[in-house]
């Protein structure tokens, strides 16, 4: 996989939190349909299409990142599983809502300490993006406090890994 050059802010899942949160989704991930939000290399949504995963949209706004995920999608060979929308993530979960999109499994890598999040988080709720019985991963730095839910979301389990913290919504009953 390609990675960003020095220069360029990301801040990608460290190995540790990845492991940890695909062995987490093992049961889910075949078949699945995956929504990588603040995708910045691609990585999450790459792992979950080689672990079986039948499709993945990948939303990224910058336009170095693009190109990597583009990049990194060839590499892999992936590129027939996936698509990138190169905007931000509002616009693109209104977006797919207006497409009617659904997914199995979303994983949101919002910026650690940005309002985005939270702001995504309720927007999501309200799209109709997460399928019945789906689950939307949200990302966030230990320090942040975040909501046990956001409109229909609501937090069922939360995993630390160092600084890292996924939280794991799934839609009220």
């Amino acid at each position: 996989m390609k990675t960003p050059k020095k220069s360029w802010r990301v801040r990608p899942l460290t190995d540790q939190a990845r492991a940890a949160l695909f062995n987490i989704l093992a049961a889910k991930i075949a078949g699945s349909s995956f929504l990588d939000l603040f995708a910045g290399t691609g990585a999450v949504g790459i792992e979950a299409l080689s672990r079986g995963a039948a499709t993945a949209i990948f939303v990224e706004r910058g336009r170095e990142a693009v190109t990597l995920i583009r990049q990194n999608l060839e590499l892999t060979g992936f590129t027939d599983r996936a698509e990138v929308f190169a905007m931000d993530v509002p616009r693109a979960v209104k977006l797919l809502a207006g497409q009617g999109a659904g997914f199995d499994l979303i994983y949101l890598g919002a910026p650690y300490d940005d309002p985005v999040l939270a702001e995504s988080l309720e927007l999501i709720s309200r799209s109709g993006l997460l399928a019945a019985g789906g689950l939307l991963i949200a990302e966030y730095r230990r320090q942040q406090v975040m909501a046990e839910s956001f409109g229909a979301l609501a937090r069922v389990r939360e995993a630390r890994y160092g600084e890292t913290v996924l939280g794991f919504y799934r839609i009220k009953k």
